[in-house]
């Protein structure tokens, strides 16, 4: 499993709640129905170091391997509708893919 994380800065003049509600609703529903997707959070950032570098947003997507989720991201309807939605809320992303390591077994997120 591989997991792609997104870091998302909001566009310019645009509210944090109005970015949350558009990130987590209409881009989300592009993105559920991505092929091969097998897992999707949204992190909200409450406060970054240094403050002038702060994200707005940390996203998480499983696949099953990175070659899967480059076939999704490159997927028509998908890498159209992505993009296009993406210049509703967004002025920046940067994204890495990684592999997990546990160490100490986070709480369950309810």
């Amino acid at each position: 499993m591989i997991k792609r994380i997104s870091f998302l800065r909001r566009k310019e003049g645009m509210s944090q709640e109005d970015f949350f509600a558009h990130w987590t609703g209409p881009h989300a529903d592009i993105v559920r129905q991505m092929p091969g997707l097998r897992g999707l959070r949204f992190g909200r950032v409450q406060s970054w170091t240094p403050a002038e570098d702060a994200w707005d947003g940390v996203g998480e997507i499983w696949f099953d391997s990175v070659e899967d989720a480059l076939k999704a991201f490159a997927t028509e309807p998908f890498k159209s509708l992505l993009a296009e939605d993406r210049k509703k809320f967004t002025r920046e992303i940067q994204a890495c893919f990684v592999t997990e390591q546990t160490a100490v077994q986070p709480p369950a997120i309810g």
